[in-house]
This record gives structure tokens, C-alpha cells and sequence, in this order.
């Protein structure tokens, strides 16, 4: 059995968003087995000059202190769960913070909120470069696993993200959406066919490859439905948020992939702008632990 989120890291900002931010990770932890949790709050770095710092050389101390003191207060208050937790507080850049973070603790998934009028940098910042999978929740949301929308090309990461939620799913009567955009080449007009006839032929073998990647899939409790999308010119992220919209879907599943071996740390163009155009369905970016960002490269990362 996959225990797909055995530890997992919830990133708090101090705003409003934590309260819903703890209690969807407590609802995940039920339905994701996770062990452990660890919530991470950075405090922004002290651009003070050394004098003053050393006139004040407890400014840092007192600040994490009270931190500690208002988001142990706020976790108590909403983390209805018996998963272990623990509170971090540091002090940095966000993005490196967050990543050192996920190497230290070896984390398994790392969970962000996103305020839908900011941008989209932070989340993309991290998802390029974490060692762990990532799920991001739109401000004002609840995570529910009712209707899954997962994007299939057949790669090890499509399959290994239909796994992933099947075990996230597996005591849940879940309706999961397998969509493969259709992509029919220009040299179609040669074989006589209009661009929509070449289309369902080429559907009619990507049809027996999804049954079966279905049938071993095995899925207990869920249903798993076919989507298949003809490529009309547009994006395909486009044409899967246009899809993940129009079915009214709960969650967004998607595979991180890298653009070598060696470097699998950077995430697939397609999911990156799948963050940057959509803010308003939770986005679960999943990625294979441990082989993609090493700790010296983290340390490296200088962007705040």
C-alpha cells in the first residue's frame, strides 16, 4: 500500500488564510495517513543595520517567540486531528526557507494557500524546485476529493498520479475525470480524412490504451470516467482548465515532470502554467521524493 503523505509541511503566512489552511490539513491527514505535520510560518529578514542589530540583539529572539505563541494558539484551536504536529518558525526568504524546509524534514508534501490577487511566483518559485510534491489551496476553499480531474499522457507521472489518488481515495466514492487531449498532427489532410474523423481515430487507439492503464489501476470504490478533448489550437492547459471548470471538479491532480534526469528538480512547463492560470481550484502537484532537488542547490537558492 502507498502512504502517499506521510509527512507533510503546511506553510502559514500569519494571515487569515491559516485558520482554513489548518483545517484542510487536518481533513487531508485522515483521508492521506499522514504521520506527522509540521507548520512553517518565515518571518521576513531584518534589514537593520549591524549596529542596531547588535544593540538589539534579542529582536529575532522576541519576534519567533510571540510567533510561536499566536500560531500554537491558532493550531490548537482548529487542528482537530490526533496526527502529530510541531511549529516552525524561521526567519529569511520564503522560497528558500520553505525549500532547506522540505529537505531537512524530508517531507513528503508541502501544502500552500494562494490568495487569488496575488501572483503566482511564490508557488511557481517552489514548485520548480521542491523534493516533494505540492498542494496548492485557493483562499477560501476546502479541499474535497468528490470529483478529481487528473490529465493523462500516459507518462510515469500520469500513472503515478492516478495511483496517488486512489489511494487518497480509496474509502471514497469518488468521481475521477481522465482527460487526454487529442493532438492530430498537420499532415492528417494526406490521409483523406476531415481534421474531426482523423481525431476519433486517433481517440479509438488512445481509447484502448486508458482502459488498460484503467483496469491496472484497479480502482475499489471509484469511477473512473474517460475524457477525451480534440485539440482545437489553444494550450493544452487551456483546454484542461476549460474542461477541469466545465465539470465542476473539486481537485486538480498533475504530474511534475523533469526536463532531464539529472535535473528533474525543475517542474514540466504545462503544470507551471497550470499555477499560473488557475486560482480558484486546488491544485495537487505531484512529484516522485527524494531524486529532485538536492540540499546544496537549496542552500544556493537565493531568490526570496
Amino acid at each position: 500500500m502507498i502512504i502517499p503523505f506521510k509527512k507533510v509541511i503546511v506553510c502559514l503566512d500569519h494571515t487569515q488564510k491559516d485558520k482554513l489552511l489548518i483545517e484542510n490539513a487536518c481533513e487531508l491527514s485522515k483521508m492521506a495517513g499522514t504521520e506527522e505535520i509540521i507548520f512553517l510560518n518565515i518571518i521576513k529578514a531584518f534589514n537593520l543595520p549591524d549596529k542596531m542589530l547588535k544593540e538589539f540583539p534579542h529582536l529575532f529572539d522576541k519576534a519567533v517567540e510571540e510567533r510561536k505563541a499566536e500560531l500554537n494558539k491558532l493550531v490548537q484551536n482548529h487542528f482537530k486531528c490526533d496526527t502529530k504536529t510541531s511549529l516552525i518558525v524561521r526567519q529569511g526568504g520564503l522560497t528558500k526557507e520553505i525549500l532547506k524546509t522540505a529537505n531537512e524534514t524530508e517531507a513528503d508534501l508541502i501544502i500552500q494557500g494562494r490568495n487569488i490577487k496575488s501572483n503566482s511566483v511564490l508557488s511557481s518559485r517552489i514548485a520548480r524546485r521542491s523534493p516533494c510534491s505540492l498542494l496548492l489551496i485557493p483562499e477560501n476553499h476546502t479541499v474535497r476529493l468528490d470529483r478529481i480531474f487528473i490529465p493523462v499522457d500516459f507518462s510515469d507521472y500520469s500513472d503515478l498520479s492516478l495511483k496517488m489518488t486512489l489511494e487518497l481515495t480509496k474509502d471514497k466514492k469518488s468521481a475521477i475525470f481522465l482527460q487526454n487531449v487529442i493532438n492530430v498532427p498537420s499532415s492528417y489532410r494526406y490521409s483523406g480524412k476531415s481534421y474531426q474523423e482523423f481525431g476519433e481515430i486517433i481517440k479509438g487507439h488512445l481509447q484502448k490504451d486508458l482502459d488498460i492503464l484503467i483496469r491496472k489501476a484497479a480502482p475499489t470504490t471509484q469511477t473512473l470516467t474517460p475524457v477525451f478533448t480534440l485539440d482545437k489550437g489553444e494550450s493544452v492547459m487551456d483546454t484542461i482548465w476549460r474542461e477541469a471548470r466545465k465539470r465542476e471538479v473539486d481537485l486538480i491532480v498533475m504530474g511534475a515532470k523533469g526536463r532531464t534526469a539529472a535535473s528533474a528538480i525543475l517542474i514540466g512547463s504545462k503544470a507551471e502554467k497550470m499555477i499560473r492560470i488557475n486560482y480558484t481550484i486546488p491544485l495537487l502537484i505531484i512529484r516522485k521524493k527524494g531524486g529532485v532537488a538536492g540540499i546544496l542547490e537549496t542552500l544556493r537558492e537565493t531568490i526570496s
